[in-house]
């Protein structure tokens, strides 16, 4: 009761300082597109829901207007994906193609949220992107895909060159084997196995997990070192193997 409470006084001062929103477009409807924007997370959301669609215009063109900060272009681009939903997709593909990494970043998490299909093509394309953070939210995207094609490319970005730097593996590499971890395939066994000997020790957690989960073995159930449980598997792959 609250919350509708809130929505309606948010809604009414925005309608009130728009001149009751004006022609589309106009000078009011963007001042108030900017203060809706500056609104609270929750408080915005609310108000996007009931009235987003009146302010869509003014969200595209203020998450597209690079003399705004960073900060309001990516409320904006959130704000458009909520109050249109599936049929803001085409704007948030355009965004999937700016040359500003945080443009690409958030179309990735909007299109996630209001067309999956979308999302996927898109993010199988951005996780090759020379942006880390946005290479980083395409496998948070692509680990909702059960698709064995989508298994390959993400095998295949593990230890791709620009997933190093200056030979020291980046995070992403074990964030991708924690996403192949959950649902491991019986064929991908000697390549989990493999990764147990990889350089960065952090992906040595996930691939036992993925070999736990693919044998139905537990090496050990009481706390034990990393290290020591590494040693475990590595013994256990070569003895039955």
């Amino acid at each position: 009761m609250n919350k509708i409470l809130v929505a309606s006084v948010l809604i009414a001062g925005l309608s009130s300082s728009a001149l009751a929103a004006g022609p589309k477009g106009s000078s009011s409807t963007l001042t108030s597109a900017l203060e809706l924007l500056k609104l609270p997370g929750e408080n915005r959301r609310m108000v996007v829901q009931v009235q987003g669609e009146k302010y869509y215009t003014q969200f595209v063109s203020l998450a597209f207007n690079e003399a705004q900060p960073m900060s309001l272009r990516w409320k904006a681009l959130m704000a458009a994906a909520e109050a249109r939903g599936p049929k803001s997709t085409p704007d948030l593909m355009r965004a999937g193609d700016s040359s500003q990494w945080f443009m690409r970043n958030a179309a990735l998490i909007a299109l996630s949220e209001v067309n999956t299909d979308e999302a996927q093509k898109l993010a199988q394309k951005l996780i090759k992107d020379k942006a880390l953070v946005v290479r980083s939210a395409a496998v948070e995207v692509l680990e909702k895909s059960s698709s064995p094609e989508v298994r390959d490319l993400l095998w295949e970005e593990l230890n791709q060159k620009y997933n190093f730097k200056n030979a020291h593996s980046l995070w992403i590499r074990h964030q991708i084997v924690d996403v192949l971890a959950k649902k491991p395939m019986d064929r991908e066994l000697k390549t989990f196995a493999g990764l147990l000997s990889d350089s960065d020790t952090r992906v040595h957690l996930p691939a036992v997990r993925g070999l736990e989960r693919l044998t139905g073995v537990r090496l050990s159930d009481k706390p034990i070192k990393q290290t020591a449980l590494v040693d475990m598997w590595k013994d256990y792959i070569k003895k039955n193997n």
